[in-house]
């Protein structure tokens, strides 16, 4: 697994020289967000730093994961869940998956952790998991967007963070230390 990890790493170090996308965008602010219910408005924080106030539970979507099984959101609920929303040609996304499948590993007995693919055709989501070595997880097929448009998802790589009550505590980009905090204090 380690030989993996470094692979991902080198090839997205390389790919970063080549391609924009960077991670360095900020989520929008919530009041150009589009959410599926009134009361799953996902937050991020505001221009101060402060945490938004918790608007209800965001896990009332289903899905397909990338290998064809029905997918419940509600059944998240109970433990504090990290999505990962990325996309298969995104060489930040590359870079984070030994990051994403460490907090799994560490993290994995008390916190849910769900990669939503986007943005491209289900064989490409394949391959990215595949090289990857992220095939441990469960990965959502969002082809059509309708997942990252209810958490208002504008750019990869974004991390939504929901507590145990599928309330949004954070979405837009972290830093590999700053979500490592967020989800240990999550984690409780």
């Amino acid at each position: 697994m380690g030989t993996r990890r470094a692979l991902a790493a080198f090839v997205a170090a390389g790919s970063l020289l080549l391609a924009g996308c960077t991670g360095d965008e900020a989520a929008p602010p919530a009041s150009d967000r589009v959410a599926a219910e009134p009361d799953s408005t996902p937050q991020s924080t505001g221009p101060d730093g402060a945490e938004p106030e918790p608007t209800g539970s965001a896990l009332t979507f289903t899905a397909t994961t990338v290998d064809g099984a029905d997918f419940a959101a509600a059944d998240l609920a109970g433990r504090p869940t990290v999505l990962w929303f990325w996309a298969p040609w995104c060489p930040t996304c590359v870079s984070q998956s030994p990051q994403v499948l460490d907090l799994a590993e560490q993290h994995g007995d008390a916190v849910n952790v769900v990669g939503v693919a986007g943005l491209d055709e289900p064989a490409a989501m394949a391959d990215f998991i595949e090289m990857t070595g992220t095939d441990g997880l469960t990965h959502l097929d969002d082809e059509e967007g309708a997942v990252w448009r209810q958490f208002g998802i504008t750019a990869q790589s974004t991390f939504a963070l929901l507590d145990e009550n599928g309330v949004v505590t954070y979405t837009g980009y972290l830093e590999p230390d700053e979500l490592a905090d967020r989800v240990a204090e999550l984690a409780g």
